[in-house]
């Protein structure tokens, strides 16, 4: 990807000038009209991660989380507060923070 370095996507698109791109550069090109933030041109992804590994949950400080979400402000918040401020309409007590995120045992579907 001439954007972001990536060298595996499930489709390559091209940007405004002609340059091949990933699909998530690609499809930012044509929401925004603009190439892609948070990446560089040249060396691959690395720096694009560490972005992302630097964010922290401005409620409760987590730094580790299946997903990113926001809250009413524009908050980067963790995917347990999220679900808690979408369904009560306020921020998660700290008091209600894990140390472990537990995953779902879930079971195969029947063939």
């Amino acid at each position: 990807c001439a954007n972001c370095g990536a060298e595996v996507t499930p489709l390559w698109r091209r940007d405004g000038v002609g340059k091949t791109v990933c699909n998530a550069c690609g499809l930012y090109y044509k929401a925004h009209g603009s190439s892609r933030p948070g990446t560089i041109s040249s060396g691959g992804r690395s720096r694009m991660r560490a972005a992302v590994g630097a964010l922290s949950c401005a409620n409760c400080g987590t730094s580790t989380t299946p997903l990113w979400r926001r809250d009413d402000v524009g908050n980067n918040i963790c995917n347990a507060c999220g679900l808690y401020f979408k369904l009560h309409g306020t921020h998660r007590p700290n008091s209600m923070k894990k140390t472990v995120i537990k995953r779902r045992k879930r079971v195969p579907a029947a063939p």
